[in-house]
């Protein structure tokens, strides 16, 4: 179905997270909301785990001081079904805004790298994962289940999807979106150092400028979509939060880690890869806003159309119905040939206990569902 709304403002965030602090990462969360809700935007992007920030330090210490920054970093962690996640809920719904937000999400006694869609409404309308932690971030992180994948929904403004850091450059799941048909693409960034920090044999991928004069744009004109970029800042005081404790009292060494890390790369990128805004001072602190236009994607996708439609699964036994659905698989964009490559995907959410005894014990409900993120949301005290 065609979007509703074609023509709006989209804020991109490029700001300092509430580093190691729930109530002021969820504060700070609902104040830009409310601040992109006054100035006219129908959507606002938060960087990959904004709440309670993206925990740097898990590349920068050894194992023993890595221990209490991972203590308190769990326990100011976003459970999904919260008072906290409620007034972020509320936020979206008072301002009448889509919110794309990236935290970190408990789940008994483990840590996902989590993204959500809110609606207007305070309805939560996609969950998902990063599917695979990079590098150390796996002894953090969890992965992401089959419904991980699922990582565009269609919306009034179009249809609007979200990936989590290197997701954004891996063909797969950028093909996988493709077929979603994205208009509108979330392209979460966390913290990542200049350039000029570059130590061999450390490689180029791992710097802000290959993220937001590379990747994202590519991802933009590969895909023919609207791509907000949003990234985080980190001052000199959340350096030092971001140390050892027994390291936080030596200057020296602050000022050196503030100058490695605090580096705001957050960009928008028009469906060709054209900049949309200019770029911000990389300790710029606040909102990138753009007018987006869906009907300035036809060209691009219509040049370059690489991806068949994306069926629903077969439900129903009716063999004219299922020919039919058969035939939505087969039919592939006019730049692509499915006859000769296909990507094969597995949506189902997966449990580590299936109980037999169930009536339908193959029929598991999505990780949105189980963790409670589909209840409703009460309505505002008058």
């Amino acid at each position: 179905m065609p979007a509703a709304i074609r023509k709006y403002k989209a804020a991109t965030v490029q700001s300092e997270p509430g580093w190691f602090d729930l109530e002021k990462s969820v504060q700070k969360t609902i104040d830009l909301i409310d601040e992109a809700g006054q100035k006219g935007c129908k959507l606002i992007a938060f960087p990959e785990t904004w709440i309670p920030g993206y925990p740097y330090w898990q590349w920068r210490v050894n194992f023993q001081d890595s221990l209490p920054l991972l203590k308190e970093y769990h326990q100011n962690s976003l459970r999904p079904e919260s008072e906290e996640m409620n007034r972020i809920r509320g936020a979206a719904r008072r301002n009448q805004i889509y919110v794309s937000l990236g935290y970190s999400e408990i789940d008994g006694n483990s840590l996902y790298m989590a993204q959500i869609i809110i609606a207007p409404t305070g309805d939560v309308i996609n969950h998902r994962r990063k599917i695979k932690p990079t590098h150390v971030e796996r002894l953090v992180f969890g992965e992401g289940t089959g419904d991980s994948l699922i990582s565009v929904v269609e919306t009034e403004i179009g249809n609007l999807g979200h990936l989590n850091c290197w997701e954004n450059m891996n063909p797969f799941l950028k093909a996988h979106a493709c077929t979603l048909h994205e208009q509108i693409h979330v392209a979460a960034w966390p913290v990542y150092p200049p350039a000029s920090t570059l130590k061999y044999p450390d490689p180029y991928t791992n710097i802000s400028e290959l993220q937001s004069e590379l990747v994202t744009p590519a991802y933009a004109y590969e895909t023919g979509t609207w791509t907000l970029a949003p990234t985080q800042v980190v001052t000199r005081a959340g350096a030092k939060l971001n140390l050892p404790l027994r390291l936080r009292e030596d200057d020296a060494l602050v000022d050196a880690e503030a100058a490695v890390i605090g580096n705001g790369f957050a960009r928008i990128y028009r469906p060709d890869g054209f900049r949309a805004v200019e770029d911000p001072s990389k300790t710029f602190d606040g909102l990138l806003i753009t007018d987006v236009d869906l009907d300035e994607n036809l060209l691009t996708k219509r040049l370059a159309d690489f991806v068949c439609a994306a069926s629903p699964p077969i439900s129903n036994t009716d063999s004219q119905i299922i020919a039919d659905e058969k035939l939505k698989i087969s039919q592939g964009g006019h730049y692509m040939r499915p006859d000769l490559i296909r990507l094969l995907v597995d949506k189902t959410p997966k449990n580590y206990v299936v109980d037999v005894s169930l009536p339908d014990s193959k029929n598991f409900p999505s990780t949105l569902e189980r963790l409670g993120l589909n209840s409703p949301l009460p309505q505002e005290k008058s």
